[in-house]
């Protein structure tokens, strides 16, 4: 991508993906309300128990922090217009610290949400006998239920909908960081 306006408009197509994905499953944990003391708890004394968690929480460590967007951010930086003198540097390396810390704490908080969300749904008293069998094993096919307190009958659409932002979000990324890879 060559211009700084075409990495400005990439950017934002990006975000707009990263909000689809995070507006569904901020939407419902809003609506199941999972147990607030647990879910810090949870952030902070993490606990792996069940079938396949140290999996999940390794796959999950893996998609959070991607080597390919250390070098998308470091392409992103190129892209910037700084100031040749040593405060303009410094200011510079600041709000780039800010910026790829506030993305990273955004996909924490969009992860943070998906696991509360499937906790708590998956854990309700009330669940269903089919609920019950999709939540002993969750997979990207089956987790659209997950949705369907707030969205209802839609909450297949939507949950593909927000399936495709992020995977286009992530194709985007990961070519973009080739892209300046191999350049």
């Amino acid at each position: 991508m060559e211009g700084i306006g075409q990495v400005r408009k990439l950017e934002m197509l990006i975000t707009v993906l990263v909000f689809i994905m995070a507006a569904c499953f901020f939407g419902e944990m809003s609506y199941v309300k999972p147990p607030a003391a647990d879910v810090l708890k949870g952030m902070f004394v993490p606990k792996l128990s069940g079938q396949g968690a140290t999996g999940d929480a390794i796959a999950l460590l893996g998609a959070l922090v991607m080597p390919h967007n250390l070098f998308l951010h470091s392409a992103l930086v190129l892209s910037r217009k700084v100031p040749n003198s040593v405060r303009g540097i410094n200011d510079a390396c600041r709000f780039f610290l800010i910026e790829s810390g506030l993305a990273l704490l955004v996909a924490f908080l969009i992860n943070v949400a998906v696991i509360s969300v499937s906790g708590t749904v998956c854990s309700a008293a009330n669940l269903s006998y089919d609920n019950k069998h999709q939540c002993s094993d969750i997979t990207l096919n089956s987790a659209s239920f997950l949705l369907q307190n707030v969205l209802g009958k839609s909450s297949k659409i939507v949950y593909a909908i927000a399936l495709l932002a992020s995977g286009q979000s992530s194709t985007i990324t990961g070519t973009y960081a080739g892209q300046y890879i191999m350049q």
